[in-house]
């Protein structure tokens, strides 16, 4: 625990070696006070196998951190005066990407002592940039890389809503003593990554209680200007109304501080950079970067006068609420046991108020935390504690029970099934005014699966229907447009052979084979109907008539046109909805998907066909056009299979890799082979472009 704390020597060191009850009172803190950020000092060197980094195939795509568990691995941008002070051995490469990251070196580094060798990162690396070895092999010459990176100043490089972006962000919540390969983490540590310097969490009994706010190793720590999250725990029976309860305050709070304001700015006198940066604050304090900015100013105005002159009155009352200045991200989290059981009632009231406040809902479909019990949440045919002989009643549907309130923003997001769709989900929950629920599949260790498999078992999961991923925003609706998205239009494989590779649902195979598949076949009936209910939900009125044209047989017309996208950060998916936008304004209703959402067989009846595509790592295809390219290639396609179509492909790439935009030009070539008539030549976008 070398540079510790009194407080990690004098007290988290003995409760950490079970000698906590000898401590006399005398040593804690009033009121039983435990500073934040204590878990890097725990150092348990648990993981027998870590991860090591292997620089030349890495694509610095930044998915190894966004899945870690526990924020042990990570990324970091090295200017050259950190280049060369960095440790013998430090491996770096230079940084890929746009003007931002230009003279910048990028580098992995893991935290050995606080790994817990769970493999998330290897089993979801894209380019084999990742490799388990041992641990007495490698950490010792490996941690002074990480202390040196650790160390280094914050930068916050590039757009930090996107998948690369939001981890060159610190994580607020590191080392945490959650299980290896925990599936809850990566959800809150990604939040805190996001907005974490005002967040105000209110945490429900459970799992993340306990990984969150256990005795003396606190996870929750905070940015280098001392931010972080504030955080408070309560019961299963009332988080709800808990968090609720700071939100209200908090609005009542800032409200009496923007009369304060007001009044002083029109009673009272004052520096004139002052009186300006209170008019300021009262035009942006709804607006979390800007308010941040001047908040600070106005506090570093008002001491700077308080420790000179003293403070009137009213800029006195102002400064003893100084910490109301900034904007607060309220959130309420918890399990599922607690949102869709005990303490449901609760929830339901705070969805009802409308008031500016965040759920999210770590979604394990069980009692985790208590050794596997049957939650509302659990699914039909799980077999569970308290459903020995498997769950016989569907899953309680909590986001369309949201939705019906029409002004609550839901989200069902699965990082390891889409990874842009949970971020984009994360910014839009927080940017709304009002009530929102994410509810995030959270892979637990009690379903009987390899941990390490996690990201892939979510991605299995929506592939094969069992989690639906989508966004229902009350904006959309003010401007006119759909406020039901579906993010996971296409099912690409078949339930039962997803439930087979879990044990909670295997074990009633084995004990009862008919039950089994009787229980199983009425959960995928399920899954589909509750998939094309979705579907038809996300359609606009001139999707619904084709839908409905088809289904009765009826001529459908013979000029439509689609946008298809093949989107690995979502940038590609981005510029999909403004070229389908800017379609819909001349007149065309195209239909906008990625192209593994498309049916591929109904190819020849769209007149136009634009894509979007986006080249990842080296010269790979993006997740979400690899089975529409199996197809494509087809030895079976005749040559004239696209004669009656026209199309065009953009493509998105960075002229700093060898196989620049290799997705579009292969495409674009494939549509040629295949008889397709071009609207216009391939074009290719690239990242380093001035103009891009």
């Amino acid at each position: 625990m070398e540079g510790s704390s009194k407080f990690v020597m004098d007290i988290m060191g003995p409760v950490l070696a079970l000698e906590g009850d000898k401590l006399p009172v005398s040593a804690f803190e009033p009121g039983g006070y435990m500073p934040v950020g204590t878990t890097r000092f725990e150092k348990r060197a648990i993981a027998p196998e870590i991860p090591v980094w292997v620089p030349d195939k890495c694509t610095q795509c930044n998915y190894c951190a966004i899945v870690c568990p526990h924020a042990v691995v990570r990324p970091f941008l090295l200017d050259k005066g950190e280049m060369k002070a960095a440790p013998s051995g430090f491996q770096t490469r230079k940084a890929k990407g746009g003007a931002e990251s230009a003279g910048m070196n990028y580098t992995i580094q893991i935290s050995s002592y606080d790994c817990t060798g769970c493999a998330v990162c290897v089993q979801s690396c894209p380019d084999d940039a990742l490799y388990m070895a041992p641990f007495e092999k490698v950490a010792e010459d490996n941690a002074p890389h990480w202390d040196y990176a650790y160390a280094l100043p914050e930068k916050e490089i590039g757009e930090k809503y996107t998948v690369k972006g939001s981890q060159f962000q610190k994580p607020l919540l590191e080392f945490s003593g959650a299980c290896a390969g925990c599936g809850e983490t990566p959800y809150m540590k990604l939040a805190t990554q996001l907005f974490g310097s005002r967040m105000v969490v209110a945490n429900a009994s459970g799992c993340s209680s306990v990984w969150g706010g256990t005795a003396t190793t606190n996870p929750y720590t905070v940015t280098k200007d001392g931010s972080g999250p504030a955080w408070g725990r309560s019961l299963f029976e009332d988080n709800a109304e808990y968090g609720f309860g700071m939100a209200l305050g908090t609005k009542q709070r800032r409200y009496r501080l923007e009369d304060c304001v007001q009044n002083a700015l029109a009673t009272t006198s004052g520096g004139h950079e002052l009186r300006e940066a209170l008019t300021k604050w009262l035009k942006v304090k709804d607006d979390p970067d800007p308010c941040d900015a001047i908040s600070h100013k106005i506090i570093e105005l008002l001491s700077s006068q308080r420790e000179l002159t003293g403070l009137d009155v009213n800029f006195e009352t102002i400064y003893q609420q100084k910490d109301m200045l900034r904007t607060q991200s309220h959130w309420i989290v918890g399990g599922d046991g607690w949102a869709y059981d005990i303490g449901f009632g609760g929830l339901d009231h705070v969805l009802s108020r409308g008031e500016n406040v965040n759920v999210l809902v770590l979604d394990t479909e069980m009692y985790s935390n208590t050794g596997g019990q049957v939650s509302k949440a659990t699914q039909l045919a799980t077999v569970t504690k308290f459903a020995a002989k498997g769950k016989r009643q569907n899953k309680k549907d909590l986001g369309q029970a949201a939705m019906l309130y029409e002004n609550v923003y839901v989200a069902s997001v699965a990082l390891g099934a889409n990874m842009n769709q949970c971020v984009q989900a994360f910014r839009d929950a927080e940017s709304y005014d009002g009530t929102s629920l994410v509810i995030a599949y959270a892979p637990c260790i009690d379903w009987g699966i390899e941990m390490k498999f996690m990201m892939d078992e979510m991605r299995k999961a929506v592939d094969s229907g069992y989690w639906t991923l989508y966004r229902y925003d009350p904006r959309r609706t003010e401007a006119k447009q759909n406020p039901f998205q579906l993010d996971s239009r296409k099912l690409k494989s078949d339930l039962k052979e997803f439930l087979v590779g879990q044990n909670r649902f295997e074990r009633l195979v084995r004990l009862n084979k008919d039950t089994a598949s009787s229980l199983h076949t009425d959960l995928s009936n399920v899954s589909h109907h509750r998939h094309e209910k979705f579907r038809k939900l996300a359609m606009d009125e001139y999707e619904m008539l084709e839908y409905l044209k088809t289904k009765l047989g009826e001529e459908v017309s013979t000029e439509k046109s689609i946008v298809l996208y093949g989107s690995e950060t979502g940038n590609a998916e981005a510029l999909a909805g403004v070229f389908s936008n800017e379609l819909k304004r001349r007149g065309v209703r195209p239909q906008c998907m990625a192209l593994d959402d498309f049916d591929f067989d109904t190819l020849q009846n769209f007149k136009n066909v634009y894509c979007i595509i986006a080249t990842c790592g080296q010269g790979e295809l993006p997740g979400n056009c690899k089975e529409f390219w199996k197809l494509m290639n087809d030895a079976n396609l005749d040559n004239d299979f696209l004669a009656n179509v026209n199309y065009t492909v953009f493509g998105l790439g960075d002229s700093g890799y060898v196989f620049y935009n290799e997705a579009a030009t292969l495409f674009d070539k494939k549509f040629e082979e295949l008889g397709g008539k071009r609207i216009m030549p391939l074009a290719l976008g690239d990242d380093k472009d001035d103009e891009k």
